[in-house]
C-alpha cells in the first residue's frame, strides 16, 4: 500500500476516534452502583437506566438485592419488604461527581424514574408512584393497585416531552394476540385497559378512559397520545392520534403490520414529532402524520430512540444467523451501535459502537450523549 494512501486510512481512522471518544467516563461503582450487565436472571436485574435531569444532572437508577434476607414484617407502600432497594445516583454532567443519593424500598418487579421538567422527576417503586421535587423531596404520591384479576397485569408509565403530563396504562391482559408466521391473525387478545392522565407535578387525574385491547406502541406528545390502532391488540400498520376522551384518528397509514419476528415502536421527540422505529427502518413524523425523515437499511433492527436538543440518537442492532442442527438456522438480532442524527438538518453525525443488549442512554436538552454499558458511563458531545 503506498503511503499516501497508508496516511489516508490513519487519518480517516483518526477522524473518526475523535468523533466517538468520549468527553469524560467513569465506573459505576464509584457511584455505589452494579454492572449493567448482570446477565439473564430475574426481572429485578434489568430495572435499570439512565436521564438527564437537567443539562447539569445525570441521574442512575438500579435495583439491588440486600445481601441479608430481611426480617419478616409488613409490606410498605411501595409493596416492598425490605429484600430489594431502588437505587438513585445523581451525578454532575460536566464531571460525573456524585451529587445525590437515594435509597429506596421497592419489589422484585417494575421500578423505573422518569423525568419530567426542571430538575423534577417520578419514581415508580413497586406498587407506588411518588413525585420528587429538584431539592430531592417527595412532594406527592399515588398508588398502583394491582387488582390479581387477570393473568397479566401492569402499569405502564410514560411522561410527555413537557414535563407537565403523566400518562398511566393500567393493564389487565385476559389473553394476548397470536398472529400465525404468515400473519394470519389467530386471536385479536382480550384487555381491561385504564388510562389516566395526570398533572406529573400534583400526580393528581386529570383525564381517564378505558380501552378494550393493549396498545402495541405509544407515547404522549402535546394535548394527545399517539399510538397503535386501539381496536387491535397487535400494530395495523396505522399509527394515530389518541386524545384524552379516548378517541382516536389514524394520522399515517404507511407501515408494515406488525409480526411475530418484529414489532414497532414509538418515541415523542419533541411536542411537534415523533419517531417511529423498527426492522429495517425508522421514520421521523410530525404529529400531523407527514414523514419528515427515513432511514431504511433491511439489515438492522432499529430497537429504541432518545432525543434532546437537536440530537437524536437511535439504537441499531443488526441482524445474523444463529446456526442450528441439520443445517438451519434462526434470524437473530445484536447490538450493534448508537447513531446520532441532527433534528435541524436531518443528517447524521456519528456512530457509537455498542455491544451489550442492557446499554442504556439518554440525551440532554443540549443534546449531550450519555451511555451506560457494562460497568461503565460515557458521556459524549455530540454537536460538531
Amino acid at each position: 500500500m503506498s503511503s499516501w494512501l497508508v496516511a489516508l486510512v490513519c487519518l480517516l481512522w483518526s477522524m473518526g476516534a475523535k468523533e466517538t471518544s468520549p468527553r469524560w467516563e467513569t465506573k459505576l461503582k464509584t457511584a455505589g452502583l452494579s454492572s449493567f450487565e448482570r446477565g439473564p436472571g430475574s426481572l429485578w436485574t434489568i430495572q435499570q437506566g439512565i436521564l438527564f435531569l437537567t443539562p447539569e444532572k445525570i441521574l442512575l437508577y438500579q435495583v439491588n438485592r440486600t445481601v441479608e434476607q430481611a426480617k419478616l414484617a409488613p409490606r410498605g407502600s411501595t409493596g416492598g419488604a425490605g429484600n430489594f432497594f431502588l437505587n438513585i445516583r445523581v451525578l454532575n454532567a460536566q464531571d460525573g461527581k456524585a451529587v445525590h443519593a437515594l435509597d429506596l424500598t421497592t419489589t422484585a418487579g417494575i421500578s423505573s424514574v422518569l423525568r419530567t421538567h426542571d430538575g423534577a422527576f417520578l419514581v415508580r417503586s413497586g406498587t407506588a408512584l411518588y413525585r420528587y421535587s429538584p431539592d430531592f423531596q417527595q412532594t406527592a404520591s399515588k398508588n398502583l393497585p394491582i387488582e390479581r384479576t387477570a393473568p397479566w397485569e401492569d402499569w405502564k408509565i410514560q411522561v410527555s416531552p413537557s414535563g407537565e403530563r403523566a400518562v398511566l396504562l393500567h393493564e389487565q391482559v385476559f389473553s394476548r394476540a397470536e398472529l400465525l408466521a404468515d400473519d394470519t391473525v389467530l386471536h385479536d387478545g382480550r384487555a381491561k385497559v385504564e388510562v389516566q392522565v395526570l398533572d406529573a407535578d400534583t400526580l393528581e387525574t386529570l383525564n381517564s378512559f378505558r380501552l378494550e385491547h393493549t396498545l402495541a406502541f405509544w407515547a404522549p406528545a402535546g394535548d394527545a397520545l399517539f399510538s397503535s390502532n386501539p381496536t387491535h391488540s397487535y400494530g395495523d400498520g396505522q399509527v394515530g392520534r389518541l386524545d384524552f376522551s379516548g378517541a382516536w384518528s389514524p394520522v399515517n397509514r404507511e407501515f408494515t403490520k406488525d409480526s411475530n419476528s418484529c414489532r414497532r415502536g414509538l418515541a415523542a421527540i419533541d411536542q411537534e414529532r415523533l419517531i417511529a422505529f423498527g426492522c429495517g427502518d425508522f421514520t421521523v413524523l410530525a404529529t400531523s402524520g407527514k414523514a419528515l425523515f427515513s432511514v431504511k437499511d433491511l439489515e438492522s433492527e432499529f430497537k429504541s430512540a432518545a432525543a434532546g436538543g437537536e440530537a437524536l440518537v437511535v439504537r441499531r442492532d443488526r441482524f445474523f444467523v444463529e446456526r442450528g442442527g441439520a443445517g438451519g438456522g434462526v434470524l437473530m438480532t445484536r447490538p450493534y451501535s448508537l447513531e446520532v442524527y441532527d433534528l435541524e438538518k436531518y443528517k447524521h453525525r456519528m456512530s457509537i459502537p455498542v455491544h451489550s443488549d442492557q446499554v442504556a442512554y439518554a440525551v440532554s436538552e443540549r443534546g449531550e450523549l450519555a451511555v451506560v454499558e457494562g460497568d461503565t458511563l460515557r458521556v459524549f458531545a455530540t454537536e460538531k
